[in-house]
Order: C-alpha cells, then structure tokens, then sequence
C-alpha cells in the first residue's frame, strides 16, 4: 500500500496545512503563506520516530535522509515513496550533518568520534550511463 509523505493511518501525520505563524514577512513586503508539504519522524507506521532530529539532506529523487541522536545515534531513510527504515545504526556517537558525495555516497559528520564517515547508499552501476 502506497501512502504520501505526512499520512498516518492513526491520524497523527500532518501534511498539506498552511502553517502562517512560521513566517512572518517582513515590513513593506507582500504577506506569503508557508504550506508545509509532510511531516516525517513522528507516526511509526511510516518508519522510525525522530528522537532528536539534527541533520537532513534530500537526494535527487526526493529521499530523505536524517541524523538522529536522540535515544539512538542512527541516520534514517525516508524514501520519496512508502516507510522509512534505519540505515546506519552502529559506529555513530552525535551524528550531526549529512550530505551527498558523488556516486551514491553518503557523509555522515560524526561529532563525538570528532570525525566524518562516509557510506554506500547506492550501488555505483545507478550512476555509470
């Protein structure tokens, strides 16, 4: 069963509201409303929960990747489509930030091992054409 980001089917998952107090234009400029396109982390029927969220990057079609260090020191993998599921799960103390390396790779800055792991998310043929 395919759901859309931000639907739970226990009604937590928020998505497609317009959120006004987020942004506040400033003065002289025309008032914007901000629409919030889903919400990801918070309903366990789309994957793992966000404890404490710190770093997210998106890749080119439109996944979401996120470093948690909340209970456990993790990064997770929220596809486009469908139920998210932990990707690193062992080695990581305070990951911090994410960002995408050429070739499928992932760099995860690891704060408390003062370092930067870098790992395979896809395999290298996806980008050799």
């Amino acid at each position: 069963k395919r759901r859309e980001r931000g639907t739970c089917p226990d009604g937590n998952g928020r998505g497609g509201r317009p959120v006004k107090d987020s942004f506040q234009p400033e003065r002289g400029s025309s008032h914007q409303t901000v629409w919030e396109a889903g919400v990801l982390g918070v309903c366990a029927a789309m994957g793992p929960v966000l404890a404490c969220p710190w770093g997210i990057c998106i890749d080119a079609d439109g996944n979401v990747f996120v470093a948690d260090w909340g209970e456990q020191h993790r990064v997770l993998f929220y596809p486009a489509q469908g139920v998210g599921w932990p990707i690193v799960t062992q080695g990581l103390s305070s990951p911090r930030g994410l960002t995408l390396l050429p070739e499928g790779q992932l760099a995860v800055s690891d704060s408390m091992n003062h370092c930067v792991k870098i790992y395979q998310y896809k395999e290298l043929q996806d980008y050799k054409e």
